[in-house]
Parts: C-alpha cells; structure tokens; sequence
C-alpha cells in the first residue's frame, strides 16, 4: 500500500476550491493524522480522505478558513478528561 501522503497528493477533489496555503494546510493535517496512525487499520486512509474532502468544501462554499475549520475539529475530538492547558489529542478513527 502506498504512504498515505502519496495517497492524499493524488486526490486532486481533497483540495478543490483551496488557495494553495489552505491546500497545503489540510493535506499537511492529514498526512499528520495518518501518520499518527500508521499500523492501523487502512480503512482510516479512506475516513481522512472524506473529512478532508468535507473540510475543502465547507472551506470554499462559506469562505471559512481551513485553519480555522482544523482548529474546530481538533476541539471536537479533545478528550474531556485531559487537563485543561494541555494541547489537544485528536481522536483516532
């Protein structure tokens, strides 16, 4: 299977609309998220590709930074039992 980075750099749909900074902000993400779960189950590559494609679309249709729709999904997925002052963990798939 190919890394996940190579997999994500091919989907043209995962940055469609993006400035090349958002684009290169979100794919930077995702590539840091399936890094964090390499040995998991491959399955996850295809949940990211989703989000990120979901992130893209909110992102160019509502004018929202990606940066700042990251920053809402990170919180989502804080962990509500972590300390407060620590930074967030993301969530695995």
């Amino acid at each position: 299977m190919p890394h996940p980075a190579e997999v994500f750099f091919e989907d043209e749909t995962l940055t469609e609309g993006l400035t090349d900074d958002e684009a290169r902000d979100l794919l930077a993400w995702l590539v840091g998220l399936a890094d964090e779960m390499e040995g998991e189950d491959p399955a996850y590559i295809e949940q990211l590709k989703r989000l990120g494609r979901h992130l893209a679309r909110l992102s160019a249709r509502w004018g929202v930074p990606v940066g700042d729709l990251i920053d809402l999904v990170e919180i989502a997925w804080e962990d509500p039992d972590q300390p407060q002052g620590r930074p967030p963990r993301p969530m695995r798939a």
